[in-house]
């Protein structure tokens, strides 16, 4: 795990680095080599999701492309495939990618290094906007979008698709850390819901009997989840991590202590959280809470309409609130999603801003959103009379929406999410104190922002 984020750490300031960009875009080259020939089958035969045309046709068709985790691709074709038929003459290829969001990065990483064309969209995470801005990788979106236009989304999902105050990125989907609680088990116990860190340990010592029910489980595992943990508890503390506008780090002041702080207690001296969730990813959390072996749940939207399902032992038993915050101080739920980009390199731009309208019109949230459980990014989806039939959880989120904070949109987010997570998890595992894992990882920011600041100011 250290070797994989040092690696990742190392590629990613390549990519900034002008004296070292071709060793990266060789190394990304290779990447996207592997993978094209994972897209092809024995004897050079495209795999299914590769439509090839007749040959008497293919010479009048208009490719449109983009990259897509596996597991989305059936959910974006009924889309693609009513785009096809509103415009005679055009292909949209959704080509299936890795479920890894680094390797995905990576892939179309390097794509854009080497100008390629292939792929006309760019399906961003919210982390990847100022990179690829900052790059000049892709288009400025606008003279698309007008200001009203803009108005029809969440003010949130759209400020993640903004660089230096231009837009970028448009939202497809959008999520929001949530809190998930047995509520059955906190009105038997006649506890109300909490509404602060201490409230939240006070109910989960309470409730919990381990090991066979803890407290509250949440993402302690050395990768991105951990930082968007943190980083809503430090907001809820009245903290911040980096200051988009002045890069100021405020990793080393008394709130981002009292951040970490409480996320120690949580699995040291008086747990409330099981040993092993320290390695835990979203999956492995909700499972604990879904067999009903946690009282409180730390995860995303889609754990909802899961834990709804038929067959589920806590179908009808489960509430939701914004994450908790300190005595005094406001929730915050970290602020995640996807969304559409134009690869500057693309040779029809226009078309495929007219693909972005598509998925992200009424119809095409119906269709996305839907049969996925996936929160919607345009505000009037979440009045759509098909969209609450399916997930009737959709009435409250967009109300949690407003406690979204977003995690600092800088081009370097990758190293600066890697140096956080580096310390936050050695602390978990002990092997760090508090106090001085925060000074580090503020003092590695802030000479890696300064070579940031150096390197902008000299092309």
């Amino acid at each position: 795990m250290v070797e994989r984020s040092r690696r990742r750490r190392a590629d990613h300031a390549s990519t900034q680095d002008g004296k070292r960009l071709f060793r990266v875009a060789t190394r990304w080259k290779v990447l996207a080599t592997t993978f094209a020939f994972a897209l092809i089958g024995p004897a050079g035969a495209l795999l299914p999701h590769a439509r090839p045309l007749p040959s008497t046709t293919r010479a009048a068709v208009t490719p449109l492309a983009v990259l897509l985790p596996g597991s989305e691709r059936p959910f974006w074709q009924p889309i693609a495939s009513q785009f096809e038929r509103e415009h005679p003459g055009v292909r949209v290829d959704l080509v299936e990618g890795p479920q890894s969001t680094d390797l995905r990065e990576n892939i179309y990483t390097a794509s854009l290094l080497a100008k390629d064309p292939t792929f006309d969209l760019v399906y961003m995470d919210v982390t990847w906007t100022a990179k690829l801005a900052a790059a000049g990788w892709l288009v400025p979106l606008d003279g698309f979008v007008s200001p009203a236009e803009r108005l029809d989304f969440l003010p949130s999902a759209i400020a993640a698709g903004e660089y230096e105050g231009v837009l970028y990125r448009m939202p497809v989907r959008t999520d929001v850390e949530l809190l998930y609680y047995r509520r059955d088990l906190l009105d038997a116990a006649r506890l109300q819901p909490p509404q602060t860190f201490a409230e939240l340990v006070s109910a989960a010592r309470r409730l919990q009997s381990p090991p066979g029910v803890w407290g509250f489980v949440w993402q302690g595992k050395q990768y991105e989840g951990l930082v968007c943990n943190f980083l809503e508890v430090l907001s809820g503390c009245g903290g911040y991590w980096v200051d988009p506008a002045t890069l100021d780090v405020g990793l080393d002041r008394p709130e981002a202590l009292a951040a970490l702080s409480f996320m120690l207690s949580c699995v040291r001296d008086h747990p409330v959280s099981p040993p092993g969730v320290t390695t835990y990813e979203e999956e492995e959390s909700r499972r604990l809470f879904q067999d009903g072996r946690a009282v409180f749940l730390r995860s995303w939207p889609y754990a909802w309409q899961l834990a709804q399902m038929s067959g589920s032992p806590l179908r009808g038993r489960v509430g939701v609130l914004p994450m908790v915050h300190a005595a005094g101080g406001r929730s915050a739920g970290t602020l995640g999603g996807w969304g559409l980009g134009i690869s500057a390199f693309s040779r029809h731009p226009s078309l495929a801003m007219e693909f972005i309208r598509a998925i992200t019109s009424p119809a095409g949230q119906r269709a996305l959103c839907a049969p996925t459980g996936y929160a919607p990014a345009r505000k009037e989806a979440y009045a759509d009379r098909e969209l609450l039939a399916a997930n009737s959880f959709l009435a409250d989120l967009e109300r949690l929406h407003g406690n979204a904070v977003l995690r600092p949109p800088i081009p370097r987010y990758a190293l600066a999410s890697d140096i956080l997570q580096r310390h936050l998890s050695a602390v978990l595992a002990g092997s760090e104190r508090p106090a001085s894992a925060l000074r580090d990882a503020a003092g590695e920011a802030r000479a890696m922002l300064a070579g940031s600041r150096a390197a902008s100011g000299s092309r």
